[in-house]
């Protein structure tokens, strides 16, 4: 997360055991403690924006080993205590094993092998990025993780301020960003990245896009693509639209206890 807190050992760690937005310039950066507050977390250093106590938040590290045996992290976001919401090319065919981390109030991490994945059967790669990009990982039990609902009430619009968060680089850390919509369709949501505000990047793939309603963060977005290296200014990041009619419907079916508000 660009301008976006830090397990980067404990990450490796996994790894070895087993791309997306920017903001508007008229929209300031939340302090840390909205961005942290967001996913139900606390700033771990004084005006900074690095997150403490992963085991409280809903935004949850996926370990993932691909068909040729490498392993990769992604990040998605917990619906229920046993279902993950990710990005369909998080977990491309033959994909060998998935796992959530678990972290302890301590700091010490688990990791929990899903049982099973399913991608949208209509994910696909297009000219301008993926379409369907979501999937739904199951587990074989219950996180203690909260959960986040998905937001249906009210749909996005371009000027939009949202949070986004994931576990991905520079830093492979749990970090919270801002930014302001400026591309809403039914497939995506998602702006240029102008260096002011926040930026998703590799490893925050699958990771959440969220507003609030009522005082509750809802899901609009998962992260799904991008058109610069290393997330810099002038990338254009793409996220996976989960309020429209086709990846609502497949988040329902596979995630039927998911709440919604």
């Amino acid at each position: 997360m660009k301008n976006g807190c830090k397990y980067l050992g404990v990450v490796m760690a996994l790894l070895l055991g087993a791309c997306g937005g920017g903001g508007g310039d008229e929209v300031s950066l939340p302090s840390a403690a909205e961005l942290c507050g967001s996913v139900g977390v606390q700033p771990k250093i004084a005006n900074g924006s690095n997150c403490a106590t992963p085991e409280k938040t809903p935004v949850i590290l996926l370990v993932v080993v691909a068909a040729e045996g490498n392993s990769n992290i992604c990040s998605g976001v917990l619906l229920t205590p046993v279902k993950v919401l990710t990005a369909a090319h998080c977990v491309p065919a033959g994909t060998r094993r998935v796992a959530a981390a678990v972290w302890r109030a301590d700091g010490s991490v688990t990791a929990l092998n899903a049982s099973g994945w399913v991608p949208h059967p209509g994910f696909a790669q297009i000219s301008t990025g993926y379409v369907n990009d979501a999937a739904v990982v199951t587990l074989p039990g219950a996180m203690p993780n909260p959960t986040m609902p998905l937001l249906v009430s009210q749909p996005s619009s371009v000027g939009d301020s949202v949070f986004l968060s994931g576990w991905g680089g520079p830093g492979f850390e749990l970090a919270v960003g801002f930014a302001s919509l400026t591309t809403v369709n039914d497939n995506h949501v998602g702006f240029t990245y102008t260096g002011k505000l926040s930026n998703a990047c590799a490893g925050d793939s699958g990771g959440p896009v969220y507003r609030a309603v009522g005082g509750r963060q809802g899901v609009v977005g998962l992260t799904s693509s991008g058109t610069v290296a290393n997330c810099e200014v002038g990338d254009r990041s793409l996220f996976t639209n989960t309020q429209g009619a086709s990846v609502l419907d497949f988040i329902r079916s596979q995630a039927p206890g998911a709440a919604e508000i």
